[in-house]
């Protein structure tokens, strides 16, 4: 009875029309988050971030040296704020600094020696006036374990303040010095893998999953970017440097047995959720909604001055509490 069973289609537009709502700006434009102000967000967003239910019984068998009996346990399912990805010009304007800037300075070294030259630049691109190609961009991105992963009753994958990508680590192939991400059709193949409903409506491709995206609008390309880190680290075996991040698996964690979320996975709420951290914290949403009705588009005010910007990607969990050997589940939430 061990199974992964994600809401219908209909579910999920629900869900997409409910973060399309959420996605509107909450307050001033800032440059930069700290640790406790991601706290606060994500205490703060969780009743409506979370989706947090009763989702089914498990029942286990619980045996004494005087005979065995059916013991159950409630299953509960909510999304869990699991990881900030940050995107980022240089390294002196991380969006997360108290964390993001001594792990990026502790990887310099390292790309230099990946390169075989000092680094002595930033990845990031800006659109100058006498640029002509300013729809080209090109980030350093990072993948931190969010500090308040443990708010909701499951046990999730990720450590707090963990670094599960370093774009600094992995230049080769963030910084296109290895074509590896040219292997996947993805990368060739106009309409797969896009963060919209192409061709009517795209922000960008998520292959290739490089450092270098091609949007008009900064905030997308940003969001594109982060698309692109989630993709991989919550897929095992990917030509990147990461940590994998556990998706879609079963394991205990302490006393709870937990249904890890499925690999992230681009417009769809149970591939995950995005709320923006910095420029302007916002409620939970997925890229790549359809706003060419509108005359203000995704990000319009919600731009920095030095080009970095934050996410807290959100996933979906369930468990229960062990209470012996498992037999099985039923289940009735959402997922």
């Amino acid at each position: 009875m061990i199974s992964h069973r994600y809401p219908p289609p209909r579910t999920i537009r629900a869900f997409m029309c409910i973060a399309a709502l959420a996605h509107a700006p909450l307050s001033a434009a800032i440059e930069f988050t700290t640790t406790a102000a991601l706290f606060a967000q994500a205490i703060a967003s969780y009743p409506s971030c979370a989706f947090l239910h009763i989702s089914g019984i498990c029942f286990w068998l619980f045996c004494t040296p005087f005979g065995c009996d059916i013991k159950t346990s409630t299953r509960f399912s909510h999304f869990a704020p699991d990881l900030v990805v940050s995107t980022y010009h240089d390294v002196a304007t991380h969006p997360w600094p108290e964390i993001g800037i001594p792990l990026a300075a502790a990887t310099r070294s390292t790309i230099g020696a990946l390169l075989g030259k000092p680094l002595s630049d930033s990845a990031g691109t800006r659109s100058r006036g006498d640029r002509t190609d300013k729809a080209r961009r090109f980030r350093d991105a990072d993948a931190i374990g969010h500090p308040a992963t443990s708010i909701g009753p499951c046990p999730t994958a990720v450590s707090p303040f963990g670094p599960y990508f370093m774009s600094t680590l992995d230049a080769l192939v963030w910084r296109s010095y290895l074509p590896a991400e040219l292997l996947f059709p993805a990368s060739w193949i106009p309409g797969m893998r896009e963060v919209g409903m192409w061709p009517a409506n795209t922000w960008g491709n998520v292959y290739p999953r490089t450092g270098e995206v091609v949007q008009q609008h900064e905030v997308k390309g940003a969001a594109v970017l982060s698309q692109r880190i989630a993709d991989f680290i919550t897929r095992p075996g990917q030509p990147h440097v990461y940590t994998h991040v556990s998706s879609a698996t079963l394991a205990v964690r302490g006393s709870r047995l937990v249904w890890d979320p499925p690999p992230a996975m681009e417009m769809n709420p149970m591939g995950g959720l995005w709320q923006m951290n910095v420029a302007v914290p916002t409620g939970c949403h997925v890229f790549g909604l359809n706003d060419t009705a509108s005359p203000v588009s995704y990000g319009d005010a919600m731009t920095t001055n030095s080009g970095s910007y934050a996410y807290t990607l959100w996933r979906p969990y369930a468990c229960c509490r062990v209470r012996g050997v498992f037999i099985g589940h039923i289940q009735f939430g959402l997922w």
